[in-house]
């Protein structure tokens, strides 16, 4: 450990007081005894307030694994601070600093007896190093006010008037999730999980191709497991029925969705209802297991599908609500403990709200969230007080609670997909973990070389018009930001951008030593042209926001328009007119653009075409199967991802060639990149992996 104090039997931090002997973390509402990892984490940074810690440090002085990296690090102070409570972007306790480490600010109070009870004087020292004695009859004092503070706290926590019971604060719940364990440890997909009446678990079990799904039903004290149905094509979102007969689950086969239920006495299988096939939503059971919401096919012209109520005595389905087009099918329903309330999401393009209304008049909603974010499943506590969110509300795919009137607080359970919670405080999640890399091979004979690999995501590579650097984005420390690597040394540059938005899609200009490129605010787009000489990024103020993926050439800058949401109308900037300008080719889902090509593909087609600059005719068409956004133009050299393979065509007349690679693009969004020179970057997904979690969570109650 850093320093050479003796060793402390208790610090004392604000709220907190930590004992190392007892690896007990006591704060204001509850204490925990800490894992051999988080302790060894806190006790490094206790031992050294004010310092700077390097990460090569840190990582030596708590891991005794040789393979630790810098994601590793970057969790387990991700986890630490759930513990605590803290807040990177505001931090009281472990502050981040850019390429250096991280720093304990919080003063510190070392007690250094052998005894807690004979406690001497202690010292407490400040991040400035400056230590204070105090006799006993002070820290007595000292510790009588903390006690009152927390008390305070809490009593200023307290609901005037209560609702129903204390609101628990995020830290004990972060505690209580760091406890977690894996419910099932089979090698294939696991997801959408619920709790029945009697505390069983149901969930569904996929292989990676999705061509086939059980729906499995597990008890979490044996571990013991029971295989309900065993299908062809994918089942998705069951919901156990209130009286533990039966049930409901979705079933995608043939371009076609449905509701079935199972029965459990027997297994006997029956069709409900049609679903829309293009919306995978979760079902919840109404009027004593009478009435079954779901999302159910759009009935009305200019709308998307909305919620349904299908009655299990007649099957008759009463559309309950109907979305407009553009806000997105209605998904998720689920009901307060005392059914007087429901909360269903609206997902548009990835992106959702989550929507309130009173059950079941559903006279009026309110939305829960500031702006639409990446939600994936949500569930109320016991006693109704709070709901909990799985998706990306904090920079962190992961568990958030959202109480009424706040913000999503984030809570822990990184990569969470779904969530659910039993009536005893039992929390159970799907945790995705994504791991894609990025390699590079410089000639056709040469080698392929991993030139990002981390235990996250790596994605959109592109060369540098020289093709000696290759920009490319990484969410290993958190959401999405933009990293490069120069082939001419191998180093790897972090971009300074704000940690606020997610950064996306960078292209390198043809005009200087910059990037473009696109930054998330909220639910909106914006382009940034980032000068490396400069290190910073600055707007792009004569493009209006809403834009995205922007291609700077020589004498325009072309971009997509519609915020980011996967398809939009192809826009040019040029240096000699006033205004942008549509280039007329529809609506369009990918594009590549070079000083002498445009090469794009229409929505609703896997039909590639391409086109020469200014006049973009003749138009070439290119057939694939392919509808992905691996495609990269180099000069007049297309290559593109068709029939599970690699091909590269000379424009404008030349025939596809196969090009002979093991690896295959098989990432999200941009995938695949060309150099001049002939080097050739492409994502592969290495591992995927959707695991079934759960946790005991007394803290937040139980239901009345």
């Amino acid at each position: 450990m850093t320093g050479s104090s003796p060793p402390a039997t208790a610090y004392r931090f604000l709220d907190w007081s930590y004992e190392p002997a007892l690896r007990r973390l006591v704060g204001p509402a509850a204490q925990t005894r800490l894992k051999p990892l988080p302790d060894r984490l806190l006790r490094c940074l206790l031992d050294a307030p004010g310092q700077v810690l390097a990460r090569d440090h840190l990582i030596a002085q708590v891991w005794t694994r040789r393979e630790v990296n810098d994601e590793v690090l970057s969790r387990a102070i991700a986890e630490l601070r759930a513990l605590l409570g803290d807040d990177a972007r505001e931090p009281r306790y472990v502050e981040t600093l850019s390429k250096g480490g991280y720093r304990w600010i919080a003063p510190v109070q070392r007690v250094v007896t052998d005894a807690l009870a004979a406690a001497p004087p202690a010292a407490a020292a400040t991040p400035s190093g400056v230590s204070l004695r105090a006799p006993r009859r002070a820290l007595a004092l000292v510790l009588a006010l903390a006690v009152l503070a927390a008390l305070v706290t809490l009593w200023a926590r307290w609901p005037h008037p209560p609702a129903r019971a204390p609101q628990p604060d995020p830290a004990p719940l972060a505690l209580a999730l760091l406890s977690a364990r894996p419910l099932a440890t089979d090698p294939l997909l696991e997801s959408d999980a619920r709790f029945d009446a009697s505390g069983r678990v149901v969930y569904v079990r996929t292989d990676a191709g999705g061509d086939r799904s059980e729906l499995v039903l597990i008890d979490p004290a044996s571990l013991a497991e029971r295989v309900l149905w065993d299908a062809r094509g994918a089942l998705r979102q069951p919901a156990p029925s209130p009286d533990g007969r039966e049930v409901a689950v979705l079933h995608f086969a043939d371009d076609a969705c449905e509701v079935w239920s199972v029965a459990l006495v027997d297994l006997q299988r029956t069709r409900l209802g049609a679903c829309a096939r293009s919306v995978v939503g979760g079902m919840e059971w109404t009027d004593g297991g009478q009435g079954l919401i779901h999302t159910g096919v759009a009935t009305l012209p200019g709308r998307e599908p909305g919620l349904v109520l299908l009655d299990r005595r007649s099957g008759a389905q009463r559309v309950l609500t109907t979305p407009a087009s553009g806000e997105g099918a209605h998904t998720h329903a689920r009901l307060s403990p005392d059914r007087t309330r429901i909360v269903y999401a609206s997902m548009h393009d990835g992106e959702g709200q989550l929507w309130e209304s009173d059950w079941p008049a559903l006279r009026a909603r309110t939305a829960l969230l500031k702006r639409p974010d990446p939600v994936y499943g949500h569930a109320f506590e016991p006693a109704g007080q709070g709901l909990w969110i799985a998706g990306d509300l904090t920079r962190y795919r992961a568990l958030h609670r959202l109480l009424a009137g706040g913000e999503p607080e984030l809570i822990g359970g990184r990569g969470a997909r779904s969530i659910d919670i039993a009536a005893d405080g039992a929390v159970v999640w799907s945790e995705a973990n994504y791991d894609a890399d990025v390699w590079l091979r410089a000639s056709a004979d040469a080698p392929w070389v991993a030139i990002a690999r981390s235990n996250r995501y790596e994605s959109q590579p592109e060369f540098s018009p020289d093709g000696q650097r290759v920009a490319l984005i990484s969410n290993r420390g958190g959401s999405e930001s933009v990293f490069v690597h120069d082939r001419r040394d191998g180093s790897v540059r972090a971009l300074t951008l704000d940690p606020e938005s997610r950064w996306v899609r960078p292209v390198w200009s043809m005009r200087e030593d910059a990037l473009v490129i696109t930054a998330y605010h909220d639910r909106h787009t914006r382009l940034y042209r980032f000068r490396l000489d400069e290190d910073r990024a600055q707007p792009l103020d004569q493009i209006d926001a809403g834009a995205f993926q922007g291609t700077e050439l020589a004498d325009r800058l072309v971009y997509m328009t519609g915020n980011g949401g996967g398809r939009g109308q192809l826009m040019q900037w040029h240096d000699a007119h006033a205004q942008p300008e549509d280039l007329g080719v529809g609506v369009v889902t990918a594009y590549r653009a070079s000083p002498q090509w445009l090469v794009w593909r229409n929505e609703g087609s896997t039909t590639l075409r391409a086109a020469p600059w200014p006049s973009l005719q003749p138009v070439r068409e290119i057939a694939t199967d392919d509808g992905s956004e691996a495609l990269a133009l180099a000069g007049d050299t297309l290559h593109y991802l068709d029939r599970g393979a690699l091909w590269t065509l000379r424009l404008p007349d030349g025939e596809p060639v196969r090009a002979g690679a093991e690896r295959i693009p098989n990432g999200n969004g941009p995938s695949l990149a060309a150099s001049a020179d002939g080097a050739i970057a492409l994502v592969t997904l290495t591992s995927l992996g959707i695991d079934l979690m759960i946790a005991d969570v007394p803290a937040i109650g139980a239901r009345p």
